[in-house]
């Protein structure tokens, strides 16, 4: 009788030393989850990326106002901001939620 309760003690210490070790307090998972603007922005950079033909208009629409920016030399995203550079070296800050189009077509003129 002694025997197998030194047995099972001694199974029981060895276990728990095997889980002290790694059954402490959870560590938080960070995954980060881009949102859906970073993700018009960066598929609105990598689009403009594989426009070859000059010049390259940008068409954005806000509160019912359409405005064509033309001449685009670069499109980036920085985080869910576009950040549109033309060719005067103007930079633009642009939502691209309100990007309507990025096209080398001509915009056709509203009457």
């Amino acid at each position: 009788m002694k025997t197998i309760t030194t047995l099972l003690f001694l199974a029981a210490i060895v276990t728990g030393f095997g889980q002290s070790v790694d059954s402490g307090l959870a560590r938080p998972a960070n995954i980060p989850v881009p949102t859906e603007v970073e993700e018009l922005a960066r598929g609105y950079a990598a689009a403009f990326a594989s426009i070859t033909h000059t010049p390259v208009y940008l068409i954005h629409s806000r509160d019912d106002n359409s405005t064509v920016l033309t001449g685009i030399k670069s499109v980036k995203a920085v985080g869910g901001v576009l950040v549109v550079q033309d060719e005067h070296g103007l930079t633009y800050l642009i939502n691209p939620r309100d990007v309507v189009m990025i096209t080398d077509a001509v915009p056709k003129k509203e009457q």
